[in-house]
């Protein structure tokens, strides 16, 4: 490999790790202090970062939020995004609740940021960032109308649906504490398999889309 290419790969390598660090510490201090309660300073303390690299690469701390929000909604939508209607409703809404479940389990303070941006009514997010959101949930909403004129799944408003998968999938995040106070301890990998596999029964049954058992 030419010393440029080598240098341009290490440059990339050392930029990704950068944005991973910052972004984690954003979403650690935008969850614990809110968006107008953090600094850019205490972010890059938390990163052990310089705030000149979160201004390189992000420029700002609205450009950060930004792009940590941009992130999660992208990281959330993957699993659904390129479902149509001539998909197999049953095995696309279950690999879509497994997903989401697998994010509130590996990125809890990405769910909690997100509910927390939204029970304030969204004041940091612009339209930019609203349109998509909405224009995704419509589009979704419109492949799980199709399933019901259909008859293959049932249900009586396909966007109450999307708000069961969002609502029980993301509680384990946002209301881990909750979850921990009961059991007195953090879910094991064992507990959290056990409610996954509960809880896309519960729904695909909900939904019609399983049997029950005799």
């Amino acid at each position: 490999m030419p010393l440029s290419e080598a240098h341009s790969s290490n440059t990339g390598a050392i930029r990704r790790r950068n944005q991973s660090l910052i972004l984690k510490a954003a979403a650690e201090e935008f969850v614990k202090s809110g968006y107008k309660g953090t600094s850019l300073q205490v972010i890059a303390q938390r990163a052990e970062l310089p705030k000149a690299n979160i201004l390189y690469y992000f420029k700002s701390k609205e450009g950060l939020y930004r792009a940590l929000i941009s992130d999660i909604v992208e990281l959330w939508n993957n699993a659904f995004e390129g479902i149509t209607a001539d998909d197999e409703p049953s095995q696309a809404i279950e690999i879509y609740i497994r997903s989401k479940l697998h994010y509130s389990r590996t990125h809890p303070l990405h769910s909690r940021l997100f509910a927390m941006e939204f029970i304030q009514g969204a004041p940091n997010l612009d339209e930019s960032l609203r349109a998509p959101i909405r224009e995704w949930a419509l589009s979704r909403s419109a492949v799980l109308q199709t399933w019901i004129d259909q008859g293959l799944i049932q249900a009586r408003s396909p966007m109450d649906v999307l708000f069961a998968i969002w609502s029980t999938t993301q509680f384990y995040a946002d209301f881990d504490a909750e979850i921990n106070f009961i059991y007195q301890n953090p879910l094991s990998d064992s507990q959290f398999e056990l409610a996954e596999q509960n809880l896309v029964e519960l729904l695909l049954r909900g939904l019609g889309l399983l049997k029950s058992e005799p």
